[in-house]
């Protein structure tokens, strides 16, 4: 099932309701309170774009990933976390509220997802940029649009008033497949998009790759000086393998007898990639961390390490 629900969505469309918290942030100070804590330089982002980014403990480490817009008199994030605690101490003209009873967001992933997306915009579907946001109406309601996804097909965002979530499903996405959070992170881990279960795992940002979504251009945030720290002391670095045989997270590479790292995560494949029957990361001393590497395991398994994106998306060759 899991097989035919990830070709659904990479040769045609599948959507997924966001499982999380929306909040909606106002007032003249709100870019100061955010700008403390998102890793990136937000007031020079244009209105009404959108992006992905990771929000940090004092450590560190990851505390939250949010997806933010930043409309004309206000920015609403997405997240999984109840981030009210982070802006406690904020000070000036701004206001956070939790609008998760009011507000729903559908994302449809997928070759055509555009189909779905047209229908709300008017003008060709592919001239909305990719992170930008635009407003539509729906059963006399107005509502988000944003171009944005995870799995390197076209996607796009819809936030949606919860009292027209259902119909709004019923009326264009009735026949279309939802996926779930197992095959979403599949989908995300094949062309790097941070997956929590490796962020929240032993390694760092910037050993799983990851690192991309902080912008160290910014003088001041949460962790910055940590995540600085981790990196400077880092001794290995992520590559992703494939591999025809059973590998098991934790078990040792060696290559030329020379123990040179771990597994680190592992799913079967759900590719119809004859080469490979399971895909995953390496955690490896950085020399070896290059793609078109052949590794043993302490099981005697042969992997082959790959270059980024692990699965070209349809929606390249579209």
């Amino acid at each position: 099932m899991m097989n035919k629900i990830y070709t659904e969505l990479r040769k045609d469309k599948a959507y997924q309701k966001f499982e999380g918290k929306i909040f909606e942030l106002k007032g003249y100070d709100v870019e100061d309170a955010l700008g403390k804590v998102i890793p990136k330089n937000i007031e020079f982002m244009d209105i009404d774009t959108c992006g992905f980014s990771f929000i940090l403990t004092d450590k560190g480490d990851v505390f939250s990933e949010i997806i933010f817009y930043k409309l004309e008199d206000s920015y609403i994030l997405a997240s999984k976390d109840d981030l009210f605690p982070l802006f406690v101490d904020s000070e000036g003209d701004f206001n956070i509220r939790d609008v998760s009873d009011e507000l729903n967001l559908i994302q449809i992933e997928g070759k055509n997802s555009g189909e779905i997306a047209q229908q709300f915009y008017e003008y060709e579907i592919s001239t909305l940029a990719f992170k930008n946001v635009t407003k539509a109406v729906y059963k006399d309601k107005e509502f988000i649009m944003a171009r944005f996804g995870y799995s390197g097909e076209f996607g796009y965002q819809f936030i949606l008033n919860n009292n027209i979530v259902e119909q709004f499903i019923n009326d264009f996405l009735s026949i279309v497949p939802v996926y779930d959070d197992f095959v979403g992170d599949y989908v995300k881990f094949e062309v790097n998009h941070p997956v929590s279960d490796l962020y929240n795992g032993d390694a760092n940002l910037f050993e799983l790759g990851y690192a991309w979504n902080l912008d160290f251009t910014k003088e001041e945030f949460i962790g910055r000086a940590a995540i600085l720290n981790k990196i400077n002391e880092t001794t290995t670095q992520s590559i992703v393998f494939s591999s025809l045989e059973k590998v098991q997270v934790n078990e040792s590479i060696y290559f030329d007898g020379h123990k040179i790292g771990q597994v680190y995560w592992v799913r079967d494949s759900l590719d119809e990639n004859p080469k490979r029957n399971y895909l995953g990361m390496l955690q490896v001393e950085e020399y070896y961390a290059h793609s078109g590497l052949h590794f043993i395991t302490s099981e005697g398994v042969e992997i082959e390490t790959l270059s980024n994106p692990y699965t070209i998306p349809e929606s390249w060759s579209k």
